[in-house]
């Protein structure tokens, strides 16, 4: 009886042994399938990614063609003192006004507008137009423009800062590239 007993509990011992060996196994595939399905998410993610970040370059470029085409087919409009502006971009907004306060965003080149070396540029550059607080190319530059509008300024020496060095060599005429960010009402 001891016997029957001793080879039951074997038996018994052994079949739950092997159950828990095949839970094991089923929870070790279980987990296997999880990091496969978490890996292949986290590709399926990182490829949406990439071919978001293509479609941001590619309109990106897409818009610079835009601006280099306007470049191209329009021609600068002189001002006085030997001021000159092309529209990249004619916003659709309120109009610039004498002594009223604005806000731009520009940069402020050597040489060109698009290669030369950055002497200044701002974010976001608030002053009122027409009462000297920027260079008088600057206030003769902006007149007429919209808010929204992307505009490029030559502006020379005479209505700049005269012979001084400001980092473009000494006379030197200044590449703006300028966006129109706010009119005060």
């Amino acid at each position: 009886k001891d016997d029957t007993n001793s080879d039951a509990d074997k038996i018994e011992r052994l079949r739950l042994k092997k159950q828990l060996k095949k839970q094991r196994q089923k929870e070790k595939k279980a987990e296997a399938a999880k990091q496969a399905d978490e890996a292949r998410q986290k590709k399926e993610k990182e490829k949406l990614q990439l071919q978001k970040m293509k479609k941001e370059q590619a309109t990106k470029k897409n818009e610079k063609k835009k601006f280099s085409d306007t470049k191209q087919t329009n021609e600068f409009k002189s001002l006085r003192k030997g001021v000159k502006y092309l529209d990249l971009k004619v916003g659709n907004g309120p109009v610039v006004q004498h002594r009223k306060k604005i806000r731009v965003e520009y940069t402020l080149r050597a040489k060109n507008h698009t290669t030369g070396k950055i002497i200044d540029a701002s974010k976001n550059f608030g002053f009122r137009l027409g009462k000297g607080e920027v260079i008088e190319g600057y206030d003769i530059g902006l007149e007429g423009m919209r808010v929204g509008g992307i505009r490029r300024l030559i502006v020379p020496k005479q209505a700049g800062y005269h012979n001084d060095d400001i980092g473009a060599g000494r006379g030197a005429d200044l590449y703006f590239e300028i966006e129109l960010l706010y009119v005060a009402p």
